[in-house]
């Protein structure tokens, strides 16, 4: 069984930041060392462009542009570097490794109304076997923003889903995108913003669409305390939205493109391209199955029809990490620490100040 990182923090960007490098140096460290593994070119040197004066060059880069964007995002990274001792451009090389390297998209996502009228909503998070236990549940209390329950990656900014005080929860899915943008910030850099300006899924929406993103694409599955749910999908080229019909039906994804008008920016060659077709297929077929309650979602989630069980256990070598349902009108999170089959959904809430 995985054993889940948990980590409480608040304060400035900087302060939040300090705590998370602080209590996580030791897995910020093996993930490091696991992808810069996968740099080598197989022979003991470094792929063509990605030998460490290379990736610092691009790291530094990369952060001087994001600080006129999203300064917030730069004051917590140097915040981990400090407070795990760690050099700065390694902790940004590791916030940018999708940037350097190609990206597996994973997880599914899935969510409906209940029969009171809440959106329920369903993530799965898929790994490599390698980097199982790098999930971090934060409770963030960040200054003068939304405080939010969320799940972060080890050493990163990266919000993979949350709920937050003002009953907003959102959770994502990556999609590989065959265009680059190098005016954009990281996907996952854009999730962070979210959760702590955002009270309802009109504003995700809004504010969504006021920044552009550098490479890969997203979905997001977006719900508030008003029973609103959408689909959000963004690549570099655009976005697009879509909402479930009469009260009960769902709305999912999983990692390829559903909207037509952006399928042009689409990677096919993705590895778990496969996979996440197989996981969509299973969804269609079980969805008239799943009852709309909290259970419903959860058994959901420990389904292994193969092909496409949405908990993973080496197919398309991922592995789910975790499950998570959340209820943004009550502020709850459901988690799983280890695969959903395996553990029970523990229930998290946070008030509201």
């Amino acid at each position: 069984m995985t054993i889940m990182l948990h980590l409480q923090t608040s304060g400035t960007p900087r302060e939040l930041g300090k705590a998370h490098g602080r209590r996580l140096k030791a897995k910020i460290c093996q993930l490091l060392d696991h992808y810069r593994h996968g740099l080598r070119d197989g022979t003991g040197g470094w792929r063509k462009g990605l030998d460490p004066e290379s990736r610092r060059a691009f790291s530094l880069k990369r952060s001087e542009m994001i600080e006129h964007i999203y300064p917030e995002a730069c004051e917590e990274i140097d915040g981990i570097a400090t407070g795990s001792g760690l050099p700065y451009e390694d902790i940004w090389e590791l916030n940018l490794i999708y940037e350097l390297t190609d990206h597996h998209p994973a997880c599914s996502v899935y969510g409906f109304q209940d029969c009171n009228g809440h959106s329920l909503l369903g993530k799965s998070d898929d790994l490599e076997a390698l980097e199982l236990g790098s999930n971090v549940l934060t409770c963030s209390e960040p200054k003068g923003v939304l405080k939010s329950l969320n799940m972060h990656f080890s050493g990163t900014i990266w919000t993979t889903c949350a709920v937050n005080e003002a009953g907003l929860a959102y959770g994502m899915t990556g999609l590989r995108a065959q265009h680059q943008n190098p005016k954009g910030i990281p996907t996952l850099f854009l999730l962070h913003l979210l959760v702590s300006r955002c009270e309802t899924a009109v504003e995700v929406e809004h504010l969504c669409s006021e920044y552009q993103i550098s490479t890969n694409g997203v979905s997001l599955l977006i719900g508030d305390a008003t029973g609103d749910l959408m689909v959000l999908e963004k690549y570099t080229t655009g976005q697009a939205t879509r909402r479930p019909g009469p009260r009960g039906a769902a709305l999912w994804q999983t990692n390829h493109c559903c909207d037509a008008n952006l399928r042009e920016d689409e990677d096919r060659n993705s590895p778990t391209h496969q996979n996440s077709l197989d996981r969509e297929a299973n969804i269609v077929n079980l969805d008239g199955l799943v009852p709309r309650t909290l259970k419903g979602l959860m058994d959901l989630y420990r389904t292994h029809d193969a092909p496409g069980g949405l908990c993973q256990h080496g197919a398309g070598g991922l592995h789910t990490d975790t499950a998570i349902i959340m209820d943004p009108t009550e502020r709850e999170m459901w988690v799983t620490e280890g695969y959903p089959c395996e553990t029970e959904f523990v229930k998290r809430s946070i008030s509201v100040r």
